[in-house]
């Protein structure tokens, strides 16, 4: 599939249904600490009080042992808890779909995709459905 295409099938997603998009292409936010880029729409789109909040995504960060990153920023991260990061900032729109856009260019050093399934797997409980969208000579590594 080409990056065109790719991009297509994304922006008809998009459309159709709300959408926790981690993607190369949407960064995070260089001024907010972790905890403040996981928990922006949180804050401005649900009515969750902040205690409630804090405790998932400290939970979560936990789950994914990057609990000692919260107050970092993001130039201080690598390119894993970046991604991990981002997983959960989409995890945090609720009743969505959440799409993983191009997983190796953001992991380009994982062989396969077992380590972002492990972290699936990880947060079972807030994981809805979702998808993977990806270059068609990765398909070897799903």
């Amino acid at each position: 599939m080409s990056e065109n295409a790719l991009k297509a099938r994304i922006s008809a997603l998009c459309a159709e249904k709300n959408v926790g998009l981690v993607s190369p292409d949407i960064p995070l936010l260089s001024n907010l600490s972790v905890y403040d880029n996981i928990t922006l729409v949180s804050r401005y789109l649900t009515d969750d009080k902040d205690e409630q909040i804090q405790y998932v995504v400290e939970r979560q960060l936990d789950m994914l042992q990057i609990l000692d990153s919260k107050l970092k920023k993001p130039f201080q991260l690598d390119a894993e808890t970046i991604f991990k990061v981002k997983l959960l900032r989409a995890l945090r729109l609720q009743d969505s779909f959440t799409v993983i856009d191009r997983p190796f260019v953001m992991l380009n050093t994982i062989a396969d995709i077992s380590p972002v399934a492990k972290m699936l797997e990880t947060l079972a409980d807030y994981v809805g459905e979702g998808a993977f969208f990806d270059f068609e000579w990765n398909k070897n590594k799903y």
